[in-house]
Formats: C-alpha cells, sequence, structure tokens
C-alpha cells in the first residue's frame, strides 16, 4: 500500500515473503548437509554393526573352544590318564559317546603318554572318513590305539563300536605307525601347565579345516587333545554379509583361510592338505583387508579395479593362548550407499515440493503472527469499554508481539483479580478461602513462582504461614521465630513495618497491617526476575503498590475475620460452657450433653457419606453443619431451669431429701408404742412370756411393715393392685402425734396450711397420708403453654403432689405424673429458650433440631406431637443419639450401664412400635456408628456380641407408619 512517497507493505505479505525464502535457504542447506552426514552414519552404522556381530562371532567361538576346553581339562585330572592296558582305558568309552553326541564340533577324542602309546576315539559321522576306514556299517565309533606289549613293543589295533558302546570289529593294525609326540599339539601341551590350541590346519582324515586343544595331565604323565572342526565358522562368515557383494572370511595368524562365506569346505574342493593362504584366491579386497593387521578393529578405504571398497579387519578372541583368528571383510560402497543415493533423490523431490508450498505456507504463517496483534487491539478496546474480564493471550514469535499480546492480557487479568478480590471481601465468609483469593491474585499479578501468607502469633512471638502457593511448597518455612530468623525477609518487613526486599532481589515480603495500625502478618514472594531496589534499599517495581494494596485488604480481612472469629469462640464456649453446667448440676445426667453432639454428628455424618439406599441424596453444606453441631449441643438446655431434686429423685419419697427417714421414725414409734403397751400388760397382771410373745410379734409385723415399704420407695419393682392395697392397708395404722405441725414451716408451707383449721393435740396421725399440705398448685403464668410454638402438651393440675401414698403408688419408676412432667417440660424450655435467640439464617433450624429429640415418628411424642415427615433428618437423628446414650451411660447412679446387646434391641423394639425412624436406626447399625461411639465411650464390660441382621428384622417388623398413625 502507498500513501504519498512510502511505500508500506503489509506484515503478513511482508513475513509471508521472509518465511519463504528462509524454508528455500533452509531446504538447501539441509539437503547438502545430509548428503555430507548420511554418508558418516553410513560408515558408523557399518562400525557398529561389524562391532556387535563380532561380539557375537566371539561368543560362538567361546561356545566352540569352551566345552573342548573344560574336557580336557577334566580328563587330564582323570584315572584314565594313568590306566595301563586298552582295557582299563576302554572304560571311558561311553563318557566319550555321550560327549560326542553333545559336542557335534568334536571330530575326535585322544590320549597320548610319553610311552608313545595312544588312545583316539572318532565319531564315524564323515562319509569320507567311513569310507576310509572300511567302517562296518552298524560302527558309530572308531577307537584307534596304540599300546606297549609284554615285550615294550608298540602295536596299533582299530575297535569299531555301535552306537549301544558294543564292540562291532576289532583289527590288528600292524601298519599303524602314528607316533602322537611328534605332533604339533602334544609338543605345544609340554610348554605350559594349561590348555593350548593349535594354529588351525587341514585334517587329514575329513579334509576339513580344524584345530586340536591340547592339556598336559599333572605330572606329565599323559596328554589329553581334542580336534575341533571349524566347519560352523562359515555360518558366522554368512551373518557378517552386510550387502549382497559383500566378502567374508576368517584368517588365522599367518593369513590363512579358514573359512569363507559362500563355501562350505576352504579345502575340499582342491583336496588340499594345507589351509589356502588369501593371497592364492581371488579376492583382491579381501587382501587389502588383510592388510589392516587383526590387533583391533579396524576399517579403511580401497579403490580397486575401479570400485570403491570399505575393508575392515575385526579381531576374534578366545580364552585358549595360542592360535589366533580374525575376521576380514570388503563391502562395495555402490551397495553400502545405494539407499542414501535413494533418500537423497526423495528428500530433493521433497525440498521441490517445499518450495512449492513456502507461498501459502508463508502466508498461513504471517496470519499466525497477525492475529495476537489484532487480538491485542480487542483486548485494550475492551479496556476501553470497562471490560476487565479476564482473557487467554494470543502468543506469537514475535518477541514484541508476544510481549504487548501478554502485557495486554495481563492487564485485564489484574484488575479481574483486583475486582475479584473485593467481591470476595464482600461474600466470603471464610477466612482460609479469603486469603487464598488474596494470595492467588498477588502470586498471578506478580509472575511469582511460590509465595505464603504468614500470620502474627503473639502468644510466641511468631509468624505461621497460614497459606502458600504452591500447596506444601517446601521453599517457604511453615513457622519464623522473630528472635531467630531476623534476617529473613518477613521478619525485616514485620520490624521496619515496610516492604522488604533479599539482596539477591528475588524474595519480596511485604507488612500486612490493620487500619489501627497493627501488625498481622507478613506476604512473602519468591519471584522469577529478581526486583530492583531503590536508594534506601525498598523494592521497586510496576506491581509493587497493586501488592501492597492487595496485602492492606488482606491485612483488614484478617482483623475482620479476626474478630468474627473470636466472636464464634466465644458462642461457642459458652454453648459448651452451658452444656458442662447442666451435666455438672446432677450427677445422673453425667456427660450426657456432651456425648449426644458427638454420637449425632457421627451420626449425620454416616448419612452424609452414604452413596445408595434412604440416604443417597441427604447431603450438607457447611452452615447447615454448623447448625447440626449448635442443635446438639443445646439439646438439652431447658434443663438448667429443672430441679436438680427432680431429675436426681433415685427414690419414691425423696424431694429435697429422702423422706423413707420420716416413715422409719414413725415405724420406731410404733415400736415404742408396743413396748409401752407390754409393759402396761405386765402391770395389770399379764404373764411376762405372753407379754413378751406378743410384743416379739408386733416388732415383727411393725418391720416387716417397713421392709415393704421401703421396697416399695425404691421403685424397682412393678406396683401392682395386690401391692398397693397392701400399702393403703398399713398406712391406716395410727399414731399419736402430741407436737404442733405447724410449727418452724416456711412462709409457702405456712400459706398451703393457713386456711385449714388446727387439730387439738394430741392428734392421731395415720402411718401414711396424702395431706392437702402436701400438693402444691401451678402458679397462673405456668397453667398454659406458650404460644405461637405448637405445644401439645396439657399440664397437670398441681405442680406438685407429694402425698405419700401417691408416691409410694406409683407403678414404675420414682416419678409421679406432676414431676415427669417437669422433666419432659425441659424440651418445652428448650424451644422457648431458642426461639427467643436471633440466630443468624443458617442456624434459624436450631430451635427444631434441638427441640425434636422426643419427638415419635408416629406423632405421639412431645411437646409439638410431629411425624417423620415433619421432621428433619438431623432431629430424626438427635432422638436415636439421645436414646442410645442414655441406655448406655454408665455414669448413673439409678440404674445400671446396659449392654451394647441389650440397649440395642430397646431402640429396635421402639424403632418397631416407630418411636425412631426405621432407616435411620438401620443406617446406624450398618455404618458401624454404635460400634464406634462405644469404643470411645463404654466400658469394655458392656461390649458383648450384637446381631445387626435380627436388629435390622425386629425394627422393621412393626406395622408400616400410616396404619401406625
Amino acid at each position: 500500500m502507498r500513501q504519498g512517497k512510502d511505500w508500506k507493505f503489509p506484515l503478513h505479505i511482508l513475513t509471508a515473503c521472509g518465511a519463504t525464502l528462509l524454508l528455500l535457504a533452509l531446504a538447501i542447506v539441509m539437503a547438502w548437509n545430509a548428503r555430507e552426514n548420511l554418508h558418516q552414519v553410513l560408515l558408523s552404522s557399518v562400525d557398529e554393526t561389524v562391532a556387535r556381530t563380532s561380539l557375537d562371532v566371539n561368543e560362538r567361538v567361546q561356545d566352540i573352544f569352551q566345552p573342548a576346553q573344560q574336557q580336557v581339562a577334566f580328563w587330564a585330572h582323570q584315572d584314565v590318564v594313568r590306566a595301563q592296558g586298552l582295557e582299563q582305558r576302554l572304560r571311558i568309552l561311553p563318557f566319550v559317546q555321550q560327549m560326542f553326541a553333545t559336542q557335534g564340533h568334536f571330530d575326535a577324542f585322544y590320549i597320548a603318554n610319553p610311552a608313545g602309546e595312544f588312545l583316539l576315539f572318532r565319531p564315524l559321522r564323515n562319509l569320507r572318513v567311513r569310507q576310509s576306514f572300511k567302517v562296518p556299517d552298524a560302527a558309530s565309533l572308531l577307537v584307534q590305539a596304540r599300546t606297549l606289549d609284554r615285550a615294550g613293543k608298540l602295536e596299533g589295533e582299530y575297535l569299531f563300536f555301535d552306537d549301544k558302546g558294543r564292540l562291532v570289529k576289532r583289527e590288528k593294525r600292524g601298519d599303524y605307525s602314528f607316533d602322537p609326540r611328534e605332533r604339533p599339539w602334544y609338543r605345544l601341551a609340554q610348554t605350559q601347565s594349561g590348555a593350548v590350541l593349535t594354529a588351525p590346519y587341514v585334517f587329514y582324515s575329513t579334509r576339513s579345516a580344524g584345530t586340536t586343544l591340547a592339556q598336559m595331565a599333572p605330572g606329565g604323565v599323559a596328554t589329553v587333545g581334542v580336534d575341533i572342526t571349524l566347519e560352523a565358522l562359515q555360518g558366522q562368515a554368512e551373518k557378517l554379509r552386510l550387502t549382497e557383494n559383500t566378502q567374508v572370511a576368517f584368517l588365522d595368524a599367518e593369513s590363512h583361510v579358514v573359512a569363507r562365506d559362500q563355501q562350505s569346505d576352504v579345502t575340499t574342493e582342491s583336496g588340499n592338505v594345507s589351509l589356502p593362504d588369501l593371497a592364492e584366491l581371488d579376492a583382491p579386497a579381501l587382501l587389502a583387508a588383510a592388510d589392516l593387521g587383526g590387533g583391533v578393529l579396524t576399517r579403511a578405504y580401497a579403490s580397486l579395479g575401479g570400485r570403491d571398497w570399505e575393508v575392515l579387519s575385526v579381531p576374534v578372541t578366545t580364552t585358549v593362548s595360542g592360535a589366533s583368528l580374525r575376521v576380514v571383510m570388503a563391502i562395495p560402497h555402490d551397495d553400502l550407499f545405494r539407499s542414501a543415493r535413494k533418500l537423497l533423490r526423495q528428500q530433493m523431490w521433497v525440498t521441490l515440493l517445499l518450495i512449492a508450498l513456502s507461498i501459502p505456507f508463508g502466508y498461513w504463517l504471517t496470519q499466525r503472527v497477525v492475529t495476537p496483534l489484532r487480538r491485542a487491539i480487542l483486548d485494550t478496546q475492551a479496556v476501553a469499554a470497562f471490560d476487565f474480564s479476564p482473557s487467554q493471550p494470543k502468543r506469537s514469535r514475535i518477541a514484541e508481539v508476544d510481549q504487548l499480546s501478554n502485557a495486554t492480557a495481563h492487564m485485564r487479568s489484574t484488575i479481574s483479580r483486583f475486582l475479584n478480590v473485593s467481591a470476595a471481601l464482600n461474600s466470603e465468609t471464610r477466612l482460609d478461602r479469603l486469603l487464598n483469593v488474596v494470595l492467588d491474585g498477588v502470586v498471578a499479578a506478580a509472575r511469582a513462582q511460590a509465595g505464603a501468607l504468614y500470620l502474627f502469633d503473639d502468644r510466641d512471638w511468631s509468624l505461621r504461614r497460614s497459606q502458600c502457593y504452591p500447596e506444601n511448597s517446601q521453599a517457604l518455612s511453615e513457622s519464623l521465630s522473630i528472635d531467630g530468623n531476623r534476617d529473613h525477609p518477613a521478619i525485616r518487613a514485620m520490624t521496619s513495618r515496610r516492604s522488604y526486599i533479599s539482596p539477591d532481589g528475588k524474595s519480596l515480603a511485604v507488612p500486612l497491617e490493620t487500619l489501627s495500625d497493627e501488625f498481622v502478618g507478613a506476604l512473602m514472594l519468591e519471584l522469577d526476575e529478581p526486583m530492583h531496589v531503590d536508594e534506601q534499599g525498598g523494592p521497586q517495581g510496576t506491581h509493587l503498590a497493586f501488592i501492597e494494596a492487595l496485602s492492606s485488604t488482606a491485612a483488614v480481612a484478617i482483623e475482620t475475620r479476626h474478630l468474627v472469629d473470636s466472636q464464634k469462640e466465644l458462642i461457642e464456649s459458652l454453648i459448651q460452657l452451658l452444656a458442662g453446667a447442666i451435666d455438672a448440676k446432677s450427677p445422673y445426667t453425667g456427660g450426657h450433653c456432651q456425648r449426644v453432639p458427638e454420637l449425632t454428628k457421627m451420626l449425620v455424618q454416616a448419612a452424609h457419606d452414604c452413596e445408595e439406599g434412604a440416604w443417597q441424596e441427604f447431603r450438607l453444606e457447611e452452615p447447615d453443619w454448623e447448625a447440626v453441631h449448635v442443635g446438639a449441643w443445646l439439646h438439652d438446655c431447658g434443663k438448667i431451669t429443672t430441679p436438680e431434686y427432680v431429675v436426681d429423685k433415685a427414690t419414691k419419697l425423696e424431694t429435697i431429701y429422702n423422706r423413707i427417714h420420716e416413715i422409719r421414725m414413725r415405724f420406731e414409734v410404733l415400736k415404742r408404742d408396743a413396748e409401752i403397751q407390754y409393759w402396761r400388760k405386765r402391770s395389770e397382771g399379764v404373764p411376762e412370756q405372753e407379754a413378751w410373745d406378743l410384743l416379739r410379734i408386733r416388732w415383727r409385723q411393725i418391720d416387716e411393715d417397713f421392709a415393704f415399704v421401703a421396697e416399695c420407695n425404691i421403685g424397682g419393682e412393678f406396683m401392682d393392685a395386690t401391692k398397693i392395697e397392701r400399702l393403703k392397708q398399713i398406712a391406716q395404722q395410727p399414731w399419736m402425734r402430741t407436737i404442733d405441725d405447724r410449727l418452724g414451716l416456711s412462709r409457702e408451707e405456712q400459706r398451703a396450711v393457713a386456711e385449714l383449721p388446727p387439730r387439738p393435740l394430741p392428734a392421731m396421725e395415720m402411718l401414711l397420708a396424702d395431706k392437702v399440705e402436701h400438693l402444691v398448685e401451678r402458679l397462673p403464668s405456668e397453667q398454659a403453654m406458650p404460644e405461637g410454638l405448637g405445644f401439645k402438651v396439657t399440664p397437670p393440675r398441681y405442680k406438685f403432689n407429694r402425698g405419700e401414698l401417691y408416691n409410694l403408688s406409683i407403678s414404675r419408676g420414682t416419678l409421679t405424673e406432676e414431676e415427669r412432667y417437669i422433666i419432659n417440660d425441659h424440651i418445652v424450655q428448650t424451644i422457648t429458650m431458642l426461639e427467643k435467640l436471633p440466630f443468624p439464617k443458617h442456624l434459624r433450624s436450631v430451635p427444631e433440631i434441638a427441640g425434636g429429640h422426643h419427638e415419635r415418628m408416629d406423632g405421639r411424642g412431645y411437646p409439638r406431637g410431629l411425624t417423620r415427615d415433619q421432621m428433619s433428618v438431623p432431629a430424626r437423628i438427635m432422638a436415636i443419639a439421645d436414646v442410645f446414650e442414655a441406655l448406655t451411660a454408665a455414669d448413673r447412679p439409678y440404674k445400671p450401664a446396659k449392654t451394647l446387646s441389650d440397649s440395642l434391641m430397646i431402640m429396635a423394639r421402639m424403632a418397631a412400635e416407630h418411636h425412631l425412624d426405621v432407616e435411620l436406626f438401620v443406617l446406624f447399625l450398618q455404618s458401624g456408628v454404635y460400634r464406634a461411639y462405644a469404643e470411645r465411650y463404654l466400658l469394655p464390660t458392656q461390649f458383648d456380641e450384637v446381631d445387626v441382621a435380627a436388629l435390622i428384622d425386629k425394627a422393621r417388623s412393626g406395622k408400616p407408619l400410616a396404619a401406625a398413625t
């Protein structure tokens, strides 16, 4: 595009042309470089291949020579080397046959001694050998022997054996004059104590190349040898052929050819009895390879007959001293580089194709460059339109474009994080989550690699890590003692009350101070790039103002949340203080108010965690858990209004004290009256024995009557009609009162008898009586239930009825109807008290949770008569927790602690009767909550076997809830 006199080119056109030229130049250089390097790569590959194959060859050679070495070493130390006569020596025949069967490359095995005696075992595998020795058809082994006769003369003999070791033929051979002592292997073995190996040679019998391995026996008594064929080396030579025209040969130390590729026997065709020399063969390339030497792997270039060759010499190692071998190879260059030339031609075509595609590719590449620029323009326009939502920067390979894109995106992200922090301050209620938001925003804005928030602990004068990024980072300490870490940046920031940076510029610490200049902590950052410092040593940076702004925000948040948390801690302490006071008020309730919350939360957690069944949809959010916690701890707060002498009533006559003592005194009076009657009868002339018998009968009757009354007072057994009738008969017994019973009364007692006419003294009283003064009227304010709370409880007429007969006639337990109402009234007081408290929204269910544990699922509970569907799950759980704790508590003086099985069976019956929620009781059993609670709070004597299946069947055996209702 042209403007005035200046030519301006679009960036994507300019970049496309540059990319095309660059690609063209790169393709040409790569093609040239590939041609040069590929040659070296192929040669290196040849070296590696040959080296790897030579290792295989060496292993194969060891496989050939090692068994032979082991055999000669073994037989050199056996008795056969000292055996006298052929028959003794032939005892090893079975072992030798087994040796030939397992070692196919053994051509012969023999033993020779200094006297010239010789014993040779030869397997008859070779057709040439069988024809030469005229072997019988059944024979598989030939033994050639020369032994001394009685005259000390050596005589020859051939023995033929079959594969069973049976002698097939035996013939004397006077022409067999072989002297082993003249052989190279014998002479070589005499020179050293270990095994020796001869140079390769052609075996006379088989006309094949081989070598002999021999070892002299201790003391020089004999020499053991094995002929080894080297035919297996031909297969190894075939393996070494890397291309179709590769030439390979095995040579000995004198460059005699031991084996060649594509040739089964180096001597068979010509019939030679010696190994050919490499110079005799028409193989100039191999001859060039042989000239390289044989000590180490050597490679060279050779040009012969107008053809280029790579020639190599590879040593072959053995563990036996003596002859050595090596491999020579010749590889034609035209074979070796055929695939490379093909590859270069393909690369040339690819290069041409890349050149053809360079123009559209360059255009595409420029679009990749221009797109981030366009995106940066859009981001800038969005910021101008007050859209600060984070955006992902469009990356570019051009540094300036990439920096512009990143800077624009980072600007939007920073502003967005600041807005997020502001929103979190207004909405987040948990300090740890709020501080996480602040820390994440600061770390991202500062592009730090790690960060942490430290809170000041004034108890031990230290900084403790509250939040960390990344989590569980080991780079930032968890605790900093102010006295022991004065050089730490966070401590420096605390003491100086200003931002501090470490000398290397990579650690930044910012103090956290409230609006009232109170130090509450420090923000610590580990930076990727060093930050500069000013003349006073303070940090400088484009993000410092933002970091300090967020830090002050965090300080205010910490101060605010500390205040909220301290208030919560105070309320929690007051709740637990109230519960503890209620438990301490009566030894009969023990730790009930503290144990029920634990059991309640355990069962609520079990329902919350349930993934199937009736409770798979039941889930509690964090505010709901707080409501359960508070409701459980306050479920019995109304007991603070319940008189302890009612809660603690252990006997029927007990009020503030046990009135059985008054009654006992009356019985004592009756006994004294009987004794007075005894003396009167004596004074009237009644015989002593007769009067005494009447006295004893009367006393016994009085004691029995009191014992019965005392037993009724305990309330341990059911009071049926017979017992109540006897109690009434005992009550009719009179006793004389001679003292005014209105003396020493309290005002309330005086008010109760004020309207009654005084009785003249002495007055006859009944032994047990229900008097008007025993009735305590209910105050007008106590006549009705609080309105608007849905209570369905009718108070009894009297607040207390302390009548003696009335109390002693209680059929079960020790409480009268009036006293039971007072105890049950604690739940009414609980609900009334809690409903008056200004609970926040998330705790408004506390009164319902705390006040529902005496309701029944069928609507016959109290104080509201709610049904199962009208109660929340936590309220129903509270009922189970309350009953189970009461049944299993071991700190109740008025009852023994029940075992697990007894307690759970009672609860199963209650569930069947729809007193308790059946499905929650089943969850209580199946989840194991009952046992987990028992392990923490029950005595060992309460543990016994619990049949969960039977309890569940019992709980579900009741009528359906609708029918029961």
